[in-house]
């Protein structure tokens, strides 16, 4: 492998000495895969003899007992190289809390010592407040009904993050939950091309498509039973797809289908639901007026979604549908099965019919 010139060769010194943990020991073949995944292509070789240059030179600690031998940061060690500022180690704490599940899965291990370097540096922050509270003081919630993660395999994950990183296709068996006989649970083979990974709420799905067989879809990480790498390219559903454009269309709502026409919705809401919408509109466009029963008219454009359908029927008290017929009879429906549920007359739930993949 010929020389690198001195530049390249002084990064990737400097990625090694970042991508060594302060706790945990790893070998030189993780900083090996560590320094691949940031652009350095060399040796395992290269990795070792560096290990073994650097530690004459900085408070490394090498663990002679493993095979094959493995390396950290001793305790004496004080920064990263570079050194980490408040702000700084404030926005990685931050990072940490709420963005954790968007890091490619096989990189969130090689993350841990900027997530440790940034709590070092706020708990030498003296006072009470500041900076190191701003963390305790800060919290994402998701709207709506609050639910428990469900357990994603890190292999699994591991293997469909890399994947959509490198642009591969993945065969997959994912399980998909029936309608018809829902305590049973089928598992099914696809070839997936990866295009993009979303987090709604407690969950995180990626998204693909199966060639030019259908559109991009969502595929709940949890669901997946087996994975692996096809290394054959990913083929994008069109030359200038991308996941903005995707999720900018209205995409990355459940039950819309593409080239679904809006809806142009026309709402008769009580006075406290308008209030609400005029704070948070649901559309670009939306209008309110005022109705001779003292309810709020509110005319907007929106997608057809099962959110929508959710929300609807969640708000019915206070909500309802005026156009177009057809939702409104969903809707009508929707609530007359609810209350044959209550008077004791079971029926399949409307909402199961909303249900995503």
């Amino acid at each position: 492998m010929p020389a690198q010139s001195k530049p390249k060769t002084l990064t990737r010194l400097l990625d090694l000495l970042q991508a060594i943990p302060r706790r945990s020991y790893v070998s030189a073949q993780t900083l090996h895969t560590r320094l691949a995944e940031r652009g350095h292509v060399v040796t395992i070789r290269s990795v070792q003899r560096d290990l073994q240059m650097l530690r004459e030179h900085f408070p490394l600690e090498v663990n002679e007992n493993s095979k094959p031998h493995s390396w950290r940061w001793g305790v004496e060690a004080d920064q990263g190289i570079g050194g980490m500022n408040a702000h700084e180690a404030l926005m990685v704490a931050l990072a940490e809390k709420h963005l954790r599940t968007a890091l490619p899965g096989h990189m969130a291990d090689s993350f841990e010592t900027v997530f440790e370097e940034a709590r070092r540096q706020l708990k030498k922050i003296d006072g009470p407040a500041g900076m190191p509270r701003w963390v305790d003081k800060v919290r994402v919630v998701s709207p709506g009904l609050m639910q428990l993660a469900p357990e994603v395999d890190d292999r699994i994950h591991n293997i469909l993050s890399h994947a959509l990183l490198k642009g591969e296709q993945v065969e997959v068996y994912y399980a998909r939950v029936s309608p018809i006989t829902p305590d049973r649970v089928h598992s099914q083979r696809y070839i997936l091309h990866p295009l993009g990974m979303v987090l709604r709420g407690s969950i995180t799905y990626l998204i693909a498509s199966q060639g030019w067989r259908k559109p991009p879809g969502f595929y709940a990480l949890h669901r997946f039973r087996r994975a692996r790498s096809t290394g054959q390219p990913v083929i994008l559903p069109d030359p200038e797809w991308t996941l903005d454009g995707w999720l900018a269309s209205g995409q990355a709502q459940f039950g819309m289908r593409p080239n679904d026409p809006p809806l142009n919705l026309s709402l008769a809401c009580s006075q406290m639901m308008a209030n609400m919408l005029r704070e948070a509109p649901l559309g670009p466009d939306q209008e309110i007026e005022s109705m001779h029963d003292g309810r709020r008219h509110v005319q907007v454009t929106v997608a057809d979604t099962w959110e929508l359908r959710w929300w609807l029927l969640g708000r019915s008290a206070d909500v309802q549908v005026l156009a177009p017929s057809a939702l409104c009879e969903d809707i009508r429906q929707g609530l007359k099965q609810a209350l044959d549920i209550y008077d004791g007359q079971f029926v399949m739930p409307f909402t199961e019919r909303f249900e995503p993949d």
